[in-house]
């Protein structure tokens, strides 16, 4: 029978255990703190990334937001300002018309005036006074037809200008007439005409169309103000 040595075994010191105990807290606690260190940088980076775009969001939201707000406060104040600069043109639209409107009624009252005077002035001329008196006592002839004047009444200064055109005709003087005044008498019937009265009715007419056109043109003007 063969006998073999058995090898040696021994435990290590216990000092030894704890060494190698440390050694792996160690380890363990550097490995976790290498983990922390990656986890809190990892961390650090996501967040930064994260807050950076939540920034840059934020910043394209205010952007946007600026933006809108000031074309909206564009438009607005382009809309004021284009009816401000309406309203204007009309005010200036409508104190031009009253101005025309003023500048034409003075106008046609002037032109009135000036022709009334104008008149005025030409029937106070011999030559138109006699012609006239004469186109006068034509028209009474006229509607005497076929009567005959038995007397034809002028004024003196008149009966001078037209009595040796109208020589055939039974013409007498009469000093309470005006000139351009005559009296056609033919029997029963007696035709007057005078060249004051008739331009009096002219005058009279005229200006009472005058004074309706001023009536109406100022209620125009009250309709279009209100």
């Amino acid at each position: 029978m063969k006998m073999t040595n058995a090898t040696a075994f021994s435990f290590p010191a216990r000092s030894r255990l704890a060494e190698f105990e440390r050694a792996a807290n160690h380890a363990r606690t550097a490995e976790i703190q290498a983990a922390l260190s990656d986890a809190i940088a990892r961390g650090h980076a996501d967040g930064l990334a994260r807050g950076r775009e939540e920034a840059a969001a934020e910043a394209r939201e205010l952007l946007d937001k600026s933006r809108r707000e000031g074309l909206e406060r564009g438009h607005a104040d382009g809309v004021g300002e284009m009816t401000a600069a309406a309203a204007a043109l009309r005010e200036a639209l409508d104190a031009f018309q009253l101005e025309r409107t003023r500048m034409t009624a003075e106008a046609e009252a002037f032109c009135v005036d000036l022709a009334l005077a104008m008149v005025a002035r030409m029937v106070e001329a011999d030559s138109v006074r006699t012609d006239f008196v004469r186109r006068s006592v034509q028209t009474a002839l006229k509607a005497l037809a076929p009567e005959t004047p038995t007397a034809i009444f002028l004024s003196p200064s008149d009966f001078k200008c037209v009595g040796a055109a109208m020589n055939d005709l039974p013409l007498h003087e009469d000093a309470a007439l005006a000139p351009g005044s005559s009296r056609v008498e033919g029997g029963r019937l007696l035709m007057e005409s005078s060249i004051a009265e008739a331009f009096a009715q002219v005058r009279s007419a005229v200006l009472d169309a005058k004074i309706k056109r001023t009536k109406s043109r100022t209620a125009a003007e009250k309709r279009d103000a209100v």
